[in-house]
């Protein structure tokens, strides 16, 4: 027993020195830089491609079995260039020897200085990578002929790798069908631990710089990430992201964000969680969660965001963006969101949506499909006077004259105001309710708009059920298929208080009353001026109770006759207005001039018809009213006007309609009192002679 203890002590020797012999020996004796050829001609059998090892190779064996390389270049595939594909600076690793005689592999950290990796796609679609793939999914006569219990006896009982660093990495995409290139620079990884179920502390920082679009970017990011094998899911928690951007992709040139989150991904894409998502953005915070599933077969996604109060205002000013001036300074101060987002399909649906500016409230749905957008929102009220520009002093007019109409000349109606292309791109489907709105001082509550657009057609439905006292139904077609847009308008009005209406939009009390007006018109055009000129139509209005204010026409008629008659101005405190009973009349528009045959105007005391053109190109007219005098008091003329009753009185308005000349043809009036005159002589003097004849034939049978 004890030769046999003796024995295997000489045994266990002899192994402990070989092995002290092989750890010290092996590295004397095998220069792993004699192997260089064999390496090169290996890859380029398997590959087809060049293999170049410009630094030495060195060799480690106890206690790490490890290999460093150093200037390593594979070359390019054929047809992209005489540009490496991949250059290595220096890479290293290393393996614990004596744990792997237990299945059980140690690595320390893996080492990658200075990589280089050329990613190309040429015109046809090819990509300077897919023969690498196309090798490596091929499979060996080895590997067929595996059973699964050797493949299971070959497997490792436990990993563990010392850490991995990434240093001064450069990864360049050249995607020649499209034009895009982008280049991710100075990339660095630096990980801990990693073992098996373990959670591993990660950092990764690289600059991206992008041609396009154009962009520059630095991103830093880190979090701890776990591996979970047999559920085949890979975590990160805390993950924190901060981005610094700038390029004239970004709409203020420039941009800052920082995003923290928990992630949860399988590794066949199955399913995606994004957990307790903050973005921030200056003074933007954005909130939510966000799951996907099927991610490499039919993507889905569902979330929810919020996106807390801000100072709209501020927050745009921060990101270089030039905000425009408007009538409220305290405008766009206070903005929030709230939605809820589900992508199925290829579409994308914003439900729940829950937005605040200012005072106003919207809510509703969104979908987009492709290049579609379709809506559902109801906004309460808002008041868009605020938002616009401050309303600019009124300068002098200049008087225009018929030969000089302002048609260019930096007046700005020749300037487009319409953007057709993007009209022409427009595919819209949406119903829109407001509760109030106020625009240009007009006030319109219980609003439904309904808008389609789709192939350069576009179609907006407007109801106002509370319009004025009334109710106002438009319809707009606008059509910028051909060269110039087409444009028509149906619109009625009923029970609307025409007075309030007018004084908001002109700033002037012209007139009163109450009634109804439609109109039906087409033009064509993208300015003020070829608009006005290609207009066509017709229209009709019938107003009651009312009165056109700054004008009383039984006055106008007294003052001109006393100036006729070279007599005094007669003294009145009637009020400077034309009361009617009713007013209406209709219309026929034909490029842009408006004739008009049948205007008729009732009052107690007047009776006004109307005839006439107004040409809307030139901004004149000329019309004319006829007044009859039905009847006479103190109060709109007394005696004056006595003598005129039933005698037509023609008022000729010419000049710009906007302040025109009146013209009284007392001629014609004279003509007329004449006639008047003489059919009274006439009558008086038929009278006499029937009373005579009377009393003759009453002596004859008497």
């Amino acid at each position: 027993m004890g030769r046999l203890f003796k024995y295997l002590g000489w045994l266990i020797g002899l192994v402990v020195l070989l092995v002290v012999a092989a750890v010290v020996v092996l590295p004397m004796v095998v220069d792993p830089n004699d192997f260089k050829g064999q390496i090169i001609s290996r890859v380029e059998q398997e590959t087809g491609r060049s293999l170049k090892i410009d630094g030495d190779l060195k060799l480690s064996v106890f206690p790490w079995l490890g290999i460093e390389i150093a200037g390593l270049e594979l070359g390019n595939a054929r047809g992209f260039g005489p540009e490496p594909f991949a250059m290595v600076k220096r890479a290293a690793v290393r393996v614990k020897l004596m744990p792997l005689l237990s299945r059980q592999l140690e690595v320390d950290t893996i080492g990658l200085d200075g990589l280089v990796l050329n990613l190309s796609q040429a015109k046809d679609g090819r990509s300077n990578w897919a023969d690498l793939e196309q090798r490596g999914e091929a499979p060996t006569p080895e590997s067929e002929g595996d059973s699964g219990g050797e493949k299971s006896a070959g497997r490792l009982s436990s990993l563990a790798i010392g850490g991995v660093n990434i240093s001064d990495a450069k990864v360049s995409w050249d995607d020649r069908r499209s034009g895009q290139q982008f280049i991710i620079d100075r990339f660095n990884l630096k990980s801990g631990v990693i073992a098996i179920d373990r959670p591993v502390d990660l950092q990764v920082a690289f600059r991206l710089d992008s041609s396009e679009p154009p962009l520059e970017a630095e991103i830093d990011m880190a979090g701890q990430v776990t591996l979970d094998q047999p559920a085949e899911r890979l975590d990160i928690k805390g993950l924190q992201l901060k981005l610094v951007a700038q390029g004239a992709a970004l709409p203020a040139g420039k941009a800052e964000a920082e995003l923290a989150s928990n992630v949860s991904l399988t590794l066949d894409g199955r399913l995606l969680e994004v957990r307790e998502l903050q973005l921030r953005s200056g003074e933007l915070q954005l909130s939510g969660d966000l799951k996907g599933q099927d991610l490499n077969t039919s993507p889905t996604f569902s979330g929810n965001f919020r996106l807390a109060e801000f100072d709209l205002r501020q927050w745009l000013i921060d990101q270089g963006v030039q905000v425009p001036v408007t009538a409220d300074p305290a405008v766009l101060t206070r903005f929030s969101a709230q939605a809820v987002l589900k992508v199925k399909a290829g579409a994308t649906r914003i439900e729940s949506l829950e937005m605040q500016l200012d005072d106003t409230r919207l809510s509703g749905s969104v979908k987009l499909q492709g290049a579609a957008v379709g809506f559902n929102l109801k906004l309460d009220e808002i008041d868009l006077d605020r938002y616009l520009p401050p309303q600019k002093e009124p300068k002098e007019a200049k008087p225009k004259t018929a030969s000089s109409p302002a048609v260019a000349g930096g007046t700005g109606k020749d300037e487009a105001l319409m953007p057709v292309e993007t009209l022409r791109q427009l595919n819209l489907d949406g119903v829109l309710s407001i509760g109030q709105v106020k625009i240009m001082k007009l006030l319109a509550e219980q609003i439904d708009l309904t808008v389609k657009a789709k192939d350069g057609r576009l179609t907006l439905d407007k109801q106002i059920k509370k319009f004025y006292a009334g109710s106002y139904k438009s319809s707009l077609g606008l059509d910028v298929r051909g060269k110039a847009p087409l444009i028509k308008v149906d619109t009625v009005g009923s029970g609307i208080a025409i007075g309030p209406l007018l004084k908001e939009i002109s700033g002037e009390d012209r007139l009163t009353g109450k009634g109804r007006f439609d109109a039906k018109l087409n033009t064509r055009g993208n300015s003020i001026e070829s608009i006005k000129a290609a207009l066509g139509g017709k229209l009709a209005f019938r107003f009651e109770d009312g009165a056109v204010k700054g004008f009383n026409l039984a006055r106008t008629i007294r003052e001109a006759k006393a100036r006729l008659k070279g007599k005094p101005l007669p003294v009145s405190d009637e009020p400077v207005q034309t009361d009617f009973s009713e007013i209406s009349g209709s219309a026929v528009i034909r490029k842009g001039v408006l004739d008009n045959r049948d205007l008729l105007a009732k009052s107690p005391y007047l009776r006004v018809t109307g005839a006439g053109k107004v040409n809307l190109v030139q901004e004149t007219l000329d019309y004319t009213a006829k007044v009859v005098i039905v009847h006479t008091a103190k109060g709109t003329g007394g005696k004056d006007l006595k003598e005129l009753e039933g005698i037509p009185i023609p008022i000729h308005l010419t000049g710009s309609y906007l302040s025109p000349s009146l013209d009284i043809e007392w001629g014609e009036v004279l003509t007329e009192t004449q006639k008047a005159r003489l059919e009274k002589k006439k009558e008086k003097y038929q009278q006499k002679l029937e009373k005579k004849l009377e009393k003759k034939l009453f002596k004859l049978f008497n």
